[in-house]
């Protein structure tokens, strides 16, 4: 018995670990991305602003309760989004450190979600 309540507890508390993870609506979801590129050995200061769509705002992950972003960047330097110079609603901008290899790149996406346009069908 103690284990078939122990089976049942541990199912309850993984569906609703599964449900605070569910991604957004396919038919609102959106991303938008900038890159800094062959940045070469010792060069910092790189930086670039993702596009913020018309109508659309940056969506929050539901797991972390944060901004929903990825930074992909090659080893040998470190990036991120900069404080001072987003806002997350007119502006975003990565920005990446020195470049310790022979050459560095950093992928910057953010997520969105936006409205449907009035009169858009929904997904059954």
């Amino acid at each position: 018995m103690r284990l078939v309540l122990t089976s049942l507890l541990l199912l309850v508390i993984g569906a609703s670990i599964q449900a605070d993870a569910q991604p957004l609506g396919r038919q609102t979801q959106t991303s938008s991305s900038c890159q800094v590129s062959n940045i070469k050995k010792g060069v910092s200061g790189k930086q670039c602003d993702v596009p913020i769509p018309r109508t659309c705002k940056v969506a929050i992950n539901a797991a972390t309760r944060m901004h929903w972003t990825d930074i992909e960047k090659s080893p040998g330097i470190a990036c991120r989004f900069d404080d001072q110079l987003t806002d997350w609603k007119t502006r975003i901008t990565g920005a990446c450190g020195t470049c310790q290899g022979r050459q560095c790149n950093a992928k910057f996406t953010v997520y969105f979600d936006c409205p449907q346009p009035d009169g858009a069908s929904k997904a059954p």
